[in-house]
Parts: structure tokens; C-alpha cells; sequence
């Protein structure tokens, strides 16, 4: 007389319970400890099999139950969130609107009224961005711990040059606005969809690459400026032609910097690039060797997609998921 599927799995358990250390053949292991059957069934107290279901989770809409300066800062922060993903955007192209505008005013060909109406149109903007910042500032409920995060801190330089009208520091300190755009890759998901890690930090060193050029070619060129009006860095785009020849260990030498304080600020260049980039290097390359080792299947709970491919419950909240060799699902 053959034995039925439950009396089989009753030996297996019966076998896994008597204090086996490994799991017999065909057991596997509940998050809870107890040993179940690849379909999923596990044995209740009273001997009953049962096939345990996840709990069924109700999930709140976007921004419920919270306050408006709660719900601002959800809209804002959240990476799921429309607005704030409306907002990044606008922003990021208020950003690069400020680059073109510093590259074109620092040629001495640009009309007067044209560089008059720029000036303008870079003030509009500054005061669009110290808007923002009052805006997320207050949806922290003015928290003096978020004024020294470090999105803040970047956040509060881009709009001080508001409050010092022609001075020196004002110029170098517009150029560091250009390091909001790290801003929008803090989050895998953008409009077109969710791009994979390896994709991001690829984004990440673009754009690290593209401040740390700006930044240095535009204080390069301001210092040079200031400290001899007949230098070679007659415009920005020969500080950020010699940032570029210098960062990537070209060196024509037909730009060098003279003063100190030029050359204190290519040295700075230089070290951050060595110690950067090489690290988003490295967080790329130990990426791509987790995405050899995970497959692409979704928690029917927690939503989670990637997973060990050995995995049998979800590393997030312990849901059993689906398995090739058994191709059960919860």
C-alpha cells in the first residue's frame, strides 16, 4: 500500500524535528524556524496540515493620516511621489539653466542688455530655489538637525549669493549650486520607470564627474581672473577646458594656473577625483557581482523584486516566494 502525500510529509517532519541539524530532502526552513514542504504546507499544533497564507496588508494611500507640513514632506522626499519627482526635475533644469548662464556671461562679447536680462534671470531663479528651501525647512517643521543635513547645507550655499551681491565669494559660491543636481539620483525611480543599480551609480559618476569639472574650472577661472585680468582663462570654458585636460591626466599645458589659490583648488580637484571616483568604481563593480547572484521575481506582499536566486522566502518580510524547482507561489 503506498503512502500518501501527507504521511510523507509527516515522516520528513517528524525525521526534521527529532533534532537533525540539517534539513532533510525536500523540508524547508519558515522564518520562524519550523519546517514546512516545498508546496508550503506546515503542521499545526494539532497535527493538521495547513497551507499558511500571507497576511493580507492593506496599504494606506500616498500621504494619508499625515498633516499638511507631513504631507509636504512626503511629496517631497518620497521617491514614489509625482510631485516631488515634478519638483526634482524643475528644479534640475533651473540648475542647468544657472550653468548656461555663468558660461555666457563670462565671455565679454555678450551685449550689455543681454547680460543685464541674465543676471535678472539668475536672481529670478536664486529666489525660486530660497522659496524651496523655506518650503522643505518648514515641512520639518523648522528642524534645526535637518538645516545641517548635508542635501540642506548644499540647498542653503545655492541661495546665499541672493544675500551677497557683488562680492567675490557670491560668484564662487553660484558655482557650487550645480551640486543639487546629486539630488535627483538619490532614488532608483524616475518618471520612465525604475532604472537598476548599476544604472544609477553609472548616472552618479556622470554626474559627479560633470560637478567636479564645473566647480573647479569656475573657481579656476574666477581666481585667475580676479588676480590678473589679462590671464589666459579669458571665459569659464577655459577653466572647465583645463579641469577636464587636468582631471583626466592629459596636461597640454597650454593653461596653467598662476596664483595659489588657483592651484590650491586644482589640487583639491585632483585628490577628490582619485578618491571618488574610484570608490563609485568599486560600489559599481560589487553590484553588478550581487545582480549575477539575484533573480528577478516579485514578493506577491511586500512587492520586493530582487531575490537570492537559493532563496525560498522573501528577505523583506519572510513571504514565501516563488521557486524554480517547485514553481509553488504563496
Amino acid at each position: 500500500m503506498s503512502e500518501t502525500p501527507e504521511n510523507e510529509d509527516a515522516e520528513k517532519l517528524a525525521e526534521a524535528e527529532a533534532g537533525r541539524e540539517d534539513a532533510p530532502k525536500g523540508l524547508l526552513r519558515t522564518p520562524s524556524g519550523r519546517w514546512r514542504t516545498p508546496s508550503g504546507r506546515v503542521k499545526t499544533r494539532s497535527g493538521r496540515w495547513v497551507r499558511k497564507a500571507a497576511p493580507v496588508v492593506v496599504q494606506p494611500k500616498p500621504g494619508e493620516g499625515l498633516d499638511l507640513q507631513d504631507r509636504i514632506d512626503w511629496y517631497l522626499n518620497e521617491p514614489a511621489s509625482v510631485p516631488g519627482r515634478i519638483a526634482e526635475v524643475v528644479i534640475g533644469l533651473l540648475i542647468l539653466g544657472v550653468v548656461a548662464i555663468n558660461l555666457v556671461t563670462s565671455y565679454e562679447e555678450v551685449p550689455a542688455g543681454l547680460r543685464t536680462f541674465l543676471q535678472a534671470l539668475e536672481t529670478g531663479i536664486t529666489i525660486v530655489f530660497l522659496v524651496e528651501y523655506c518650503v522643505r525647512w518648514w515641512a520639518k517643521h523648522f528642524s534645526l538637525r535637518y538645516l545641517f543635513t548635508f542635501m540642506a547645507l548644499i540647498d542653503l550655499l545655492a541661495v546665499l549669493p541672493l544675500f551677497l551681491p557683488g562680492l567675490q565669494a557670491a560668484k564662487v559660491l553660484r558655482l557650487l549650486r550645480v551640486l543639487r543636481l546629486l539630488r535627483l539620483f538619490e532614488s532608483r525611480k524616475f518618471f520612465f520607470g525604475e532604472v537598476r543599480p548599476d544604472h544609477l551609480i553609472v548616472m552618479r559618476i556622470l554626474i559627479i564627474v560633470f560637478c567636479i569639472v564645473f566647480i573647479t574650472g569656475g573657481l579656476v577661472y574666477e581666481l585667475e581672473q580676479a588676480a590678473n585680468p589679462d590671464t589666459k582663462f579669458r571665459t569659464m570654458f577655459d577653466g572647465i577646458y583645463f579641469a577636464v585636460v587636468t582631471l583626466t591626466t592629459v596636461g597640454y599645458g597650454d593653461l596653467t594656473p598662476t596664483v595659489w589659490q588657483s592651484q590650491a583648488a586644482t589640487m583639491v580637484m585632483i585628490m577628490t577625483g582619485v578618491v571618488v571616483i574610484p570608490w563609485q568604481l568599486t560600489n559599481l563593480a560589487r553590484t553588478l557581482l550581487e545582480e549575477r547572484n539575484k533573480v528577478e521575481v516579485t514578493c506577491t506582499h511586500c512587492g520586493l523584486q530582487q531575490h537570492d536566486r537559493d532563496a525560498s522566502h522573501c528577505k523583506a518580510c519572510g513571504n514565501l516566494i516563488y521557486q524554480e524547482y517547485d514553481g509553488s507561489v504563496a
